[in-house]
């Protein structure tokens, strides 16, 4: 009886560990008004944009004067289309790169996150549940773009 109880508080253990460390209990997507206020007081500017690559709710752009890359924000209605947006950028990352590239992809649940990085690019997607978030960004930037995604938890 006791060895029993021993193997199931081991097994909830072990699963409560796999949940910590994918992250899977406490990612929380950014709603748009948290991404806007969160880039505008890294003295960002927020704009609504026009040219979206996806229909979504909201599409945000935050760039920076001093800052050579923009950050992407998508709000997808559901998750199933924030999936199929992120799987798209996924395919067709070629589009974005300009030589030979490393990809490394993280995955989970309600998130995924794939990083390319090539001599002249540095190249970020990340979705957590309907929310994607896009970085096209040069290899001298990658660790500013890093911070930024981890003040944010993407």
């Amino acid at each position: 009886m006791m060895k029993n109880k021993s193997i199931i508080v081991g097994l909830i253990g072990v699963l409560l560990v796999c949940l910590i460390t994918t992250g899977c209990l406490f990612r929380k997507p950014l709603d748009k008004d948290e991404f806007k206020s969160h880039f505008e007081d890294l003295n960002y500017s927020v704009i609504e944009g026009d040219n979206a690559r996806y229909e979504a709710e909201t599409y945000y752009i935050a760039r920076k004067e001093d800052v050579p890359f923009e950050v992407e924000y998508y709000n997808f209605k559901n998750e199933t289309d924030a999936k199929k947006a992120y799987q798209d950028y996924k395919t067709n990352i070629t589009d974005f790169i300009t030589a030979k590239a490393d990809n490394n992809e993280t995955t989970g649940n309600s998130f995924a996150k794939i990083v390319t990085k090539s001599e002249n690019e540095y190249i970020v997607i990340s979705r957590v549940k309907n929310t994607v978030i896009f970085i096209l960004g040069t290899p001298k930037n990658s660790e500013e773009i890093d911070e930024i995604l981890k003040d944010i938890k993407y």
